[in-house]
């Protein structure tokens, strides 16, 4: 018990901003997904009296490997109201993404820190699958030993107190959730390395497609931004309990 208690305070250092972080994000990322390539003829309406050209290998919004084949690429900014920006592939003609700023500035509060989407990382498939795998796997054991130490404790009767027992509480109260939702987005980045149908799984755990949510959408929106906020309200504590162990370990082994 107490190597487990050691491994989830130490676990819990690392993590817990991460955990916050990716529970905020996921809220913002459900309402704002990230722009998607849909190749459309370029319309000969386009005003680009007033128009930044660029031609460019790639960016934040066209660092996926779905645009290979249309690189290198013509960003516009059209300088409009709603400060769109067009990509066109060079090689078919079309327009392959369309970004607003509204759009632009929201996924940089949702999927970019999500998915750690930083441009020069995602250029590097191979790494940046590698570290999403990693910290997925690690934050996946890492919820596990979190939910085994509280059914332990809870075994045992109350033993804590204030903040760390609300953590406790609420750990074991969302822990299905928690664990359903780090655990999908693990599987967001098997690609069949450990599960061959990891896809529907992930569906059904990370965006709660199944029924009756996946009939009612308002509803599967409440529960994903309700549990979201739940879990980031519990990261929160654990960050709290977690950074306020370190002064007092560090002055032990000062001792």
């Amino acid at each position: 018990m107490r190597i487990l208690a050691t491994l989830h305070r130490w676990w819990g250092v690392a993590f817990c901003l991460l955990f916050a972080m990716w529970f905020a994000s996921g809220i913002v990322m459900h309402f704002v997904p990230f722009p998607a390539r849909s190749a459309t003829a370029a319309s000969p309406a386009i005003d680009r009296s007033h128009a930044i050209i660029d031609r460019i290998d790639h960016d934040q919004w066209t660092v996926a490997g779905d645009y290979d084949a249309d690189r290198p690429l013509d960003r516009i900014a059209l300088n409009d109201a709603a400060g769109t920006e067009i990509y066109i592939s060079s090689k078919s003609g079309k327009i392959v993404l369309a970004t607003t700023r509204t759009e632009r500035l929201a996924n940089y509060a949702g999927s970019i820190p999500h998915w750690i989407y930083l441009t020069e990382l995602r250029h590097h498939r191979a790494a940046w699958t590698a570290l999403m795998w990693w910290l997925s796997l690690l934050a996946t054991l890492g919820a596990v030993i979190g939910v085994v130490i509280g059914l332990i404790r809870l075994a045992r009767g109350p033993a804590h107190r204030g903040l760390q027992r609300w953590h406790h509480m609420s750990g074991l109260i969302f822990a299905p959730f928690l664990l359903a939702w780090i655990f999908s987005g693990f599987l967001s980045m098997d690609d069949g390395t450990l599960f061959a149908h990891g896809d529907a799984l992930f569906h059904a755990l990370h965006k709660l497609e199944f029924e009756p949510l996946a009939s009612h959408p308002w509803l599967r929106t409440s529960a994903i931004a309700g549990l979201c906020l739940c879990g980031f309200a519990f990261s929160i504590t654990g960050v709290v309990l977690a950074w306020r162990r370190i002064p007092t370990r560090a002055s032990q082994i000062s001792r």
